[in-house]
Formats: structure tokens, C-alpha cells, sequence
């Protein structure tokens, strides 16, 4: 068996050469590669990384011209790596090299993706509670029963990479895409550990840009095939309370003889018809895109085939 290790990395030049040890020691007697991903570090990570891969022919890298970001690291990682299991770790020694041999018992058990789940968390409070409330939104709206989306330690079978496409902050969604695909995802409980070297990277932006790519993930694994569907609820839903306001100013004119020309519900009742014919007509667009792009790609994943 052959492993890949992708790694992002940006400004942890302090951890690698630990990591890179710990990799090493705990994926013995399989035969591995480590992907260091550098996305722009400015300080010493780049030059730590080649001086690692000078001295260990395992060591490889892809080094980005600036920051790109995480989900474009993963995604140039899993382009890059050779093996038939992909595992990623973040560089900041809070993944334990330790856990790796209980990641391949657990895909061998059947699994093609395995999560990790910082069950215990070594994080400040800022980090830890929009955690949680993002796990919680993100497990009731896919229904993919994971406690820990955001945790960066994940084992996949090299078919599930070459599936994922990955961009913007979908890096957290990868379970709920997989198994949107077919793919069988579980998890298991991971050791954590306090940062040793550095500060976080964490921000509050990216807990709301991480809401917003729900909502796309929504989307994408809702509507995809079908964005009618969702466009045309919306649609016939807008338009029909604008054509009841109407309904209703007409029928007030008829009995009691009053004028409804100067009446701002009559306004409002056109703007909605209108609005529901609009996102109406956007929904057909969407359905001519689906039927364009049915011709020369596909939305299904096959497992096997004779």
C-alpha cells in the first residue's frame, strides 16, 4: 500500500521537521510520499520543506507564488499525490502522526472516507463555540452524521479525491460532497494537541465564509440536476402572493366601487408577480445549462463495472 500525505502549510516552518519525523514513524513498513503544499508562507517554511525533501527522497512539494488559500492547497495536493490512500493533516503538530495506523483499520473496515473528530479540544473559546454551531448547521441541513467537519486530518481512498473538486472553503464540506456522491464516510475520535509553534490562522470571516459555502453545498448536492425545483418554488411561490394581492384589490374594487390605483398593495402585487416570472425564467436557464452539460459530462459515480 501506498500513501500520500498532503500537508498545507503556511508559516509553519517550526513544526515540519517534527511532523515530517512523526509521519515517518508511524507509517512503517507502508511505502509513502509526504506532500508539503506551501500556500504562500512568508517566513522560513519553503526553505525548511526543500532542506526536508533534500534529505528524505519521501518529501515532496508544490509551492504556490502567494496565498491561495486551504481548499486550493488540498486541491493542488490531491492532483499531485501518487498513492492509493490520501491522507491530510494540518502542519501545526495538532494532528498526531500517531493516529495514522487507526485511519487504514478504519478504511479497511469498508470505508472511503474517514473523518477525524477532535472530540477533546485544545482550542480558545473564539475557535471552539463557532465550531460547534457550524458543525451543528452542517450536520442537520446535509444529514451526514459527523460531530467534526472542520477537523483537517482526513484518510481517502485515492477514487474519492480524483472525485472532489475543490475550491473556495469546500475543504470543510469534502464529507457531505462525498457522500452526496456514493462514497461511504465515517469517523473516528482523534488526539488533539495544543498548538506548539505560532498562532492560528482561525478568523471569524471564516466561520461566516464557511456559512455562506453551506449554502452552496446545499445547493450543490440539492439542486444540481434539478435547479427548476428550487427556482421554481421560489418562483410560483413570489408570483402567487403577488397574484392573491391583486386578486384581492380587484375584488374590493368590484364590490365596493373604490378606486385601487393609488394603493401601495397594487404595487407591491406587481413587483412580486414580476419577481416570480424573473426567477422563473432563471430557473429555466439553469435547467438549459443542466441539459448542456449532460451531453459531455456526468453527475454519477460508478463503483464498479464489468
Amino acid at each position: 500500500m501506498f500513501i500520500s500525505f498532503v500537508v498545507p502549510v503556511y508559516n509553519e516552518a517550526e513544526s515540519l521537521r517534527t511532523l515530517t519525523e512523526g509521519i515517518e514513524r508511524h507509517t512503517r513498513p507502508h511505502d509513502y510520499e509526504i506532500l508539503y503544499v506551501d500556500d504562500g508562507s512568508d517566513d522560513e517554511s519553503l526553505a525548511e520543506i526543500k532542506a526536508l525533501a533534500a534529505e528524505n527522497a519521501a518529501v515532496r512539494y508544490v509551492a504556490f507564488r502567494r496565498n491561495f488559500g486551504k481548499s486550493a492547497a488540498l486541491d493542488a495536493g490531491f492532483r499531485a499525490a501518487k498513492g492509493e490512500i490520501v491522507i491530510t493533516m494540518d502542519a501545526d503538530l495538532q494532528d498526531d502522526p500517531a493516529e495514522i495506523p487507526n485511519f487504514l483499520a478504519r478504511l479497511e473496515e469498508g470505508l472511503d472516507l474517514v473523518s477525524g473528530w477532535k472530540r477533546k479540544r485544545h482550542d480558545p473559546l473564539s475557535k471552539t463555540l463557532p465550531s460547534r454551531v457550524f458543525n451543528w448547521l452542517t450536520r442537520r441541513t446535509s444529514g451526514v452524521a459527523l460531530h467534526d467537519f472542520n477537523c483537517g486530518f482526513k484518510a481517502y481512498r485515492r477514487e474519492v479525491v480524483e472525485e472532489l473538486q475543490v475550491y473556495g472553503e469546500l475543504h470543510r464540506f469534502l464529507p457531505v460532497l462525498a457522500s452526496w456522491r456514493g462514497f461511504r464516510v465515517g469517523e473516528m475520535p482523534v488526539e488533539h494537541h495544543e498548538r506548539r509553534f505560532g498562532k492560528s490562522k482561525f478568523g471569524f470571516e471564516r466561520f461566516l465564509r464557511g456559512l455562506l459555502d453551506l449554502f452552496t453545498v446545499y445547493f450543490l448536492t440539492s439542486y444540481t440536476a434539478r435547479p427548476m425545483h428550487l427556482f421554481g418554488v421560489v418562483g410560483l411561490g413570489s408570483g402567487s402572493v403577488g397574484l392573491a394581492f391583486f386578486l384581492y384589490l380587484y375584488i374590493t374594487k368590484w364590490v365596493t366601487g373604490e378606486s385601487i390605483g393609488p394603493r401601495p398593495l397594487l404595487f407591491i402585487s406587481f413587483f412580486l408577480m414580476g419577481i416570480g416570472v424573473q426567477i422563473l425564467l432563471f430557473g429555466l436557464i439553469a435547467e438549459l445549462i443542466i441539459h448542456q452539460k449532460k451531453r459531455t459530462g456526468q453527475d454519477y459515480s460508478i463503483r464498479e463495472q464489468t
